[in-house]
């Protein structure tokens, strides 16, 4: 059989090894091939001879005859990527009177030690702030001690405030990756304030926002949180006091991007007042048990370990590390950027690429190859639908290729995976 090779790379920001799964896309031409068998939304046509499962589902196993036309069957090899799922990191961030250190080491590292790492590994991430602005120079003590300026490269303000640069900036300014919920957070209102209210309120400070944060979620992105506070959810005078249980179930039952009561498909990681390990900026594993211990590091005098927030990324397996060491919060917003890129999916559909000049696809005829990191391979077979879906299958809907839910499970867990597309010379509908 001859065959034809025309590679093509789709190259930019987002593309690279550790972003993506490469794959490529096999056509195959028969001459000058008919229209397809059936309509790219998926309603099958005929199976056609030579298809056949064996005793895995939706494995591939029987070999039929090439394809039809004038000519021998040849393939044609096209570039595409398999792109890691977007990621929306919602990072909140206490306001009180006994954060100014803590803030004032988050602006100093939130583009170094986290958006660039970002970048570097090709993710779509979007960071949400939800946190006081901070409109004028940082002083020792008052508001802008305590409140937050993001500025360029992640935001799009070329300089916050300082003294060389005493200037007033009375809001923050957005980027296509940053956007700020302005409020202000106080000791014990991260979850019900910044996140539940916030959720839906519109942001009164600076009106840029008449709808809530959620304005700059996206639908297909995982969500992430970074709590940052020296204190812990409720106080001695707070009328509500959330559970995790209780912000979990509401958080959820208002928006259901962030999963159910029962399964949330949200990662919360907290830098809380939870002492110190052995190495002092050493994070604390989901696995491991909330230590109710306090911090020291630095002479800092915090309220309490954080022990709900610390259940929360216990729940959500996020990390949690000690508040008192911001000297070592480059450690710090590394470890959290590595772990959002290390849990960052790839996504399981794409488009079903263009065909060779001259020829036309037969949809019937597409196949999915998947080899595993160890370098095993496994072929997998055409659902006619979506409802039709098992283990170790796919099916074709609207011109886009999307894996069986049990097998993009399989893809997403194998950080080594190759995918291949193949548009080969016999039908691969699963016939049951």
């Amino acid at each position: 059989m001859s065959s034809t090779l025309r590679q093509g790379l789709v190259r930019g920001g987002r593309v690279s090894f550790a972003a993506v799964s490469g794959f490529s896309l096999l056509m195959a031409g028969c001459g000058q091939a008919a229209s397809p068998s059936r309509n790219p939304n998926g309603q099958a046509g005929s199976s056609g001879a030579g298809a056949s499962t064996g005793a895995g589902a939706g494995l591939i196993t029987g070999s039929g005859a090439g394809g039809g036309g004038n000519g021998a069957c040849a393939t044609t090899m096209a570039g595409a990527m398999l792109v890691k799922q977007p990621v929306d990191i919602i990072l909140v961030l206490d306001n009180s009177g006994s954060m100014a250190d803590e803030l004032a080491a988050v602006e100093t590292n939130i583009n170094v030690n986290f958006a660039n790492i970002l970048n570097q590994a090709g993710i779509d991430y979007r960071v949400i702030l939800i946190s006081r602005h901070r409109k004028d120079v940082r002083a020792a003590s008052g508001e802008s001690s305590t409140s937050v300026c993001v500025e360029a490269p992640l935001s799009k303000l070329p300089a916050c405030p300082s003294p060389a640069n005493p200037i007033s900036v009375p809001a923050p300014v957005f980027s296509d990756r940053f956007f700020q919920y302005n409020v202000k957070i106080e000791s014990h209102d991260s979850l019900e304030t910044g996140i539940l209210a916030g959720y839906h309120s519109p942001d009164t400070r600076t009106n840029l926002t008449i709808v809530g944060w959620k304005e700059w979620l996206r639908p297909k992105a995982k969500k992430v949180f970074l709590e940052m506070t020296d204190d812990d959810e409720g106080g001695s005078g707070d009328t509500l006091v959330l559970t995790v249980d209780d912000f979990i179930s509401q958080l959820t039952t208002m928006a259901p991007e962030f999963g159910t009561p029962q399964a949330p498909t949200f990662v919360f990681h907290s830098i809380v007042g939870l002492a110190e390990k052995p190495t002092p900026t050493d994070a604390y594993q989901p696995t491991e048990p909330v230590p109710m211990a306090k911090c020291t590091g630095n002479g800092d005098a915090v309220t309490n370990a954080g022990l709900t927030y610390q259940e929360l990324s216990r729940r959500t397996g996020g990390l949690r590390f000690p508040i008192c060491q911001f000297s070592g919060y480059d450690i710090v917003f590394h470890t959290i950027a590595n772990d959002v890129i290390t849990k960052s999916q790839l996504g399981c559909d794409f488009e079903v690429p263009a065909p060779p000049a001259g020829t036309m696809l037969d949809l019937d005829k597409v196949a999915v190859n998947y080899t595993k990191g160890n370098g095993s391979t496994i072929m997998f077979g055409q659902a006619r639908s979506q409802p039709e879906c098992q283990s170790n299958a796919f099916y074709i809907q609207n011109s886009r290729i999307f894996l069986c839910p049990d097998t993009c499970s399989t893809v997403q867990a194998d950080d080594m995976a190759s995918v291949s597309v193949l548009f080969t010379c016999q039908s691969t509908i699963i016939v049951k």
